[in-house]
């Protein structure tokens, strides 16, 4: 049912970019990806100078309007001569550009698919020379871009109504972790964990909701909300690594000046990392939010927290009787900390391009909330070994 309803949901996205005319001469310059589902995409543009060349006059030079399938649009990236580039293109126009500056004719494409998803590649070109007139200039182009008169491209689709169902979610494991386990200090500190994340999905929520409306979002909430959910997924990762110390296992107090300055420097580090991210969306080549040298990066990150769990853990497993029960958690942590790595190779390896990004998200909202809800079972449960070593730990101190 969760996976059907992340599926269903469809929504146009608003593209508007300035480039220079040089930048197109002997070029195919790219504008715009956008997937379409089965059924009928539409795509309209328009352009302009951003100065007017001669504002008293009604003459006009030509510019070329290019719609890539995802399977040509590597192909002509290959190719050495512009004329070869821009004849793999699955649509191309020839558009007027006004030299008084007013904006080009409204032009619409519709294109029907009847047996896959496919991304376009939207772009432009001047393999013949003809602006040459304005050299020097810069054009505006407007793009819209619809799948099935929705804004959300096919690897976006779902994303709003999945936030929607992340809230929910997310409020009925704090409510059962405040009923259940209030006076736990781990689930104290998971509460807080599942307060940024929720602030998260409601900042998506709303960006998604106004982008439904307008292609377009805010920005900031999107910004905003990926550092959010960056934060509580590293802030709940360095709770299973307190764990894997001791932390309400051999030891109650944890020791917070000691790792202090770590989580300061990671949460700067991956803070900085998805304003990384985020400057790249858009981009030709990324088909999902972490493609690039910051999702690369994050990635080290997340490897160095597996690496530095698994050794606390082997160090635990020393002091602990309870074999059961450190391989259990050391098997959830180990899949919290390495499932983002071990799904974007995967995904960047097996995975077509407009499912990406569905797998990637939906494997990580996925996997955090399990891991979530198995904490909260396990402070929260008399017959776990967790609650017998956490009430031996108290009686000890």
């Amino acid at each position: 049912m969760f996976i059907l309803l992340y599926l269903t949901i469809a929504v146009a996205k608003f593209t508007r970019v300035t480039f220079p005319v040089n930048d197109l001469r002997d070029n195919v310059y790219f504008l715009q990806k956008f997937g379409i589902d089965l059924g009928k995409g539409t795509y309209s543009f328009r352009a302009r100078l951003t100065k007017p060349f001669d504002e008293q006059t009604d003459d006009y030079v030509y510019f070329r309007f290019h719609i890539f399938t995802d399977d040509y649009w590597p192909m002509q990236k290959r190719e050495t001569k512009c004329n070869n580039k821009r004849s793999l293109g699955t649509y191309q126009e020839r558009e007027k550009l006004p030299l008084n500056g007013n904006w080009s004719n409204l032009k619409q494409k519709k294109i029907n698919l009847y047996y896959r998803d496919k991304i376009y590649i939207v772009a432009t070109s001047d393999c013949d020379g003809e602006l040459a007139k304005v050299e020097g200039y810069s054009i505006e182009m407007e793009i819209t871009s619809l799948n099935n008169q929705s804004h959300f491209s096919c690897e976006d689709n779902g994303i709003q109504k999945l936030y929607g169902i992340q809230i929910i979610c997310s409020i009925l494991i704090g409510v059962y972790c405040l009923i259940k386990g209030k006076d736990d200090q781990f689930i104290k500190y998971v509460m807080r964990v599942l307060l940024i994340d929720i602030i998260a999905e409601v900042l998506f929520f709303l960006h998604y909701t106004v982008y439904s409306y307008n292609g377009v979002g805010i920005y900031f909430f999107d910004l905003l909300g990926s550092i959010c959910n960056n934060a509580s997924q590293l802030l709940f990762a360095f709770l299973f690594v307190a764990l894997s110390q001791g932390w309400t296992i051999t030891k109650q107090e944890l020791n917070t000046v000691q790792f202090f300055p770590f989580i300061s420097m990671i949460v700067v580090y991956q803070s900085i990392i998805m304003i990384i991210i985020k400057y790249f969306d858009g981009s030709e080549d990324k088909y999902h939010n972490f493609y690039g040298i910051g999702g690369w990066l994050l990635m080290l990150s997340k490897i160095g927290l597996t690496f530095l769990y698994s050794y606390g853990i082997h160090n635990l497993n020393k002091q602990v009787k309870q074999k059961q029960f450190i391989f259990l958690i050391a098997l959830v942590g180990i899949l919290y900390q390495i499932h983002y790595p071990v799904v974007v190779f995967i995904s960047e390896v097996f995975v077509v391009p407009y499912w990406k990004n569905r797998v990637i998200t939906m494997t990580s909202i996925l996997v955090s909330h399990f891991c979530m809800v198995f904490c909260a079972f396990i402070c929260t449960t008399k017959s776990t070994a967790y609650f017998q070593l956490k009430n031996q730990s108290q009686t000890i101190i």
